[in-house]
């Protein structure tokens, strides 16, 4: 065995801080003839003397610095931690240095932060989100200043001061709501205040419509990414509310056909005047279009119910569908019908508002089928045959749309055609003596 020897007995070296003193004392070990130092912090935890042993001295003194730093701030805790738990604490010290950030300030910002992220999120997600939205060669925009932006630019457009007071409203409203830059502004938050909304779901559809054409306004200004899109159409949309059915009059669908551009045109006079779900009208194909027979086919896979129907073209839907007829094809190439929708609406509100009628227009959530629904049961007084050629029960048309509009307002439906063709009788009438 070796002995210890301690030769002279040097003066400790001595760690204060304010009124606490560590002390590091050093001896000489020798083993088989070897002399190895060895450097022990001594210090008082409350009444009870603490030694720990250090091979070398930097060692020892980031120890003494620690310790009486520690028992300086009333941080005795710390120095009872166990040695894995002190190796994980001053692990963690050492990665925040070079951020100059205190432990406690960081766990206090990482919790804060947790709080706030759904639940199963990771703080790293939430920082990648962060990232993939607001890379580098993105400008910085709040949403009160892109909101100003567009609204400088549809004035610019010369759109109608009707259309330009409503989009004013709702974009102040949004940007009041969202005082921070668009890129912070997800789907998950626009959820949130949309359903906290106090409105109708008319309105909440309305809202969402601007919100969308306020992001891509961000985006061709590149002041968000183009898959922030995404954001718009993970938010839930609203239903319209439960009540009376909503349906549009003859004048309003004069007004919306001659407003629709061409290749609009065949899905708002199939959807109008033959009835057909939007999801059907997207997968039909002209070569179920038969304008000779005067009827279209709506195979079983192409049907909500999965049942196959013919669907009559009333004699004005033919002359709307005429112009644009083909052998086969997709009857419409969109995808989406949301946003055209809107611009349509848009568009009606502009012509109004040059014929002096300072009226805005506002799309009405299925009102195309519903009016078809309501104003054939009217001029044909028949509900069977109705809820068969619009693939409902007629329990349902009997209960929603019986009684909503008189047989010389379906007269006047039926009786819209293009400009230039003649005045015609409904084929609704024939089909009635039938």
């Amino acid at each position: 065995m070796g002995t210890k020897t301690r030769p002279g007995a040097p003066t400790p070296i001595q760690v204060k801080r304010g009124s606490v003193t560590v002390k590091i004392y050093t001896v000489t070990n020798r083993v088989g003839g070897a002399s190895y130092k060895q450097f022990t912090v001594v210090y008082y935890d409350g009444s009870q003397r603490k030694k720990k042993t250090f091979a070398d001295l930097p060692a020892a003194k980031r120890e003494a610095e620690l310790t009486a730093t520690k028992l300086a701030n009333g941080e005795n805790q710390v120095l009872r931690l166990t040695s894995t738990d002190r190796a994980v604490y001053l692990e963690a010290l050492e990665r925040l240095l070079p951020f100059q950030r205190p432990l406690n300030l960081a766990v206090q910002e990482y919790t804060s932060a947790i709080k706030q992220l759904p639940d199963g999120a990771t703080l790293k997600e939430a920082v990648d989100f962060f990232r993939r939205r607001n890379p580098t060669t993105l400008e910085k925009r709040t949403v009160r200043q892109v909101a100003d932006e567009m609204l400088a630019a549809k004035r610019k457009a010369n759109l109608s001061e009707v259309h330009l007071k409503d989009l004013e409203c709702r974009l102040n409203r949004f940007a009041d709501a969202f005082q921070m830059n668009i890129s912070g502004v997800s789907g998950s938050l626009i959820q949130a205040w949309l359903d906290a909304m106090t409105g109708s779901g008319r309105t909440k559809l309305n809202y969402l419509r601007v919100i969308a054409a306020l992001f891509n306004f961000a985006i061709k200004r590149k002041y968000l990414p183009k898959d922030a899109v995404e954001e718009i159409e993970a938010v839930q949309q609203a239903k319209e509310d439960s009540g009376e059915i909503e349906i549009f009059t003859p004048g309003e669908m004069q007004e919306i056909l001659t407003a629709a551009r061409p290749e609009m045109v065949p899905w708002i006079a199939i959807g109008g005047f033959a009835g057909l779900r939007s999801a059907e009208i997207q997968r039909s194909d002209w070569s179920e279009v038969n304008l000779t027979e005067r009827h279209i086919e709506i195979k079983a896979s192409k049907s909500k119910t999965a049942a196959r129907r013919l669907v009559p073209i009333t004699e004005n839907l033919a002359a709307w569908l005429a112009p644009y007829a083909q052998g086969a094809g997709k009857l419409t190439e969109y995808t989406s019908w949301w946003n055209q929708f809107g611009k349509l609406a848009e568009e009606v509100s502009r012509l109004r508002e040059e014929r002096g009628q300072p009226c805005e227009f506002e799309w009405r959530h299925n009102a195309l089928r519903h009016s078809f629904i309501s104003y054939r049961v009217a001029d044909i007084q028949n509900v069977a045959q109705v809820a068969l050629e619009a693939g409902n029960s007629p329990q349902m048309v009997f209960r929603n749309y019986r009684q909503l509009v008189t047989p010389a307002a379906a007269k006047s439906w039926f009786a819209i055609v293009p400009p230039g063709a003649s005045k015609i009788v409904p084929m609704g009438a024939h089909s009635a003596a039938a």
